[in-house]
């Protein structure tokens, strides 16, 4: 009987750790909705072509890193700056949808998973596509920059 008692005692105790590390903080909920804010701030500015708040998002150092989706090579802040800025601005009529997004805090970390859906006119035609979507934040000084980013097609 006692060592039922010891096995049931530990189950709870286990169980209860176990629980915990689901429990959401105050300060990730918070981090949460700053980082959602972001990525829909992201929509907005891809939808209206806004090119300085699409790289102002860009944690500006040697540390930011890009793959994709649209280059192979790994990409540093000043060509993903380059390049997003060439392709944003030559394409109109842009829609930009994000589906089941997710994101997890780990302290000043915040990575967001979501899969794009994407349609807009270029060189005179129209371009759909949808994808999958990586964005690992940093909490700044001037709030959640990208540091890295990581774009595929489906």
């Amino acid at each position: 009987m006692k060592q039922l008692i010891y096995v049931i005692a530990s189950l709870c105790i286990s169980g209860s750790c176990i629980a915990g590390e689901d429990k959401q903080t105050e300060a990730e909920r918070v981090a949460q909705n700053e980082i959602r804010e972001a990525v829909l701030r992201i929509k907005k500015d891809i939808e209206s072509s806004n090119i300085k708040a699409l790289q102002n998002i860009h944690f500006r150092s040697d540390k930011f890193t890009k793959f994709g989706p649209r280059n192979f090579e790994r990409q540093d802040v000043i060509s993903t700056n380059q390049s997003e800025a060439e392709f944003f601005s030559s394409m109109s009529e842009a829609s930009y949808q994000v589906k089941d997004l997710k994101i997890d805090i780990f302290d000043n970390v915040g990575i967001a998973t979501y899969y794009p859906e994407v349609s807009f006119i270029r060189n005179g035609k129209r371009v759909e596509a949808a994808g999958r979507q990586t964005l690992v934040f940093l909490l700044t000084d001037s709030g959640w920059k990208i540091v890295h980013e990581h774009g595929t097609g489906r």
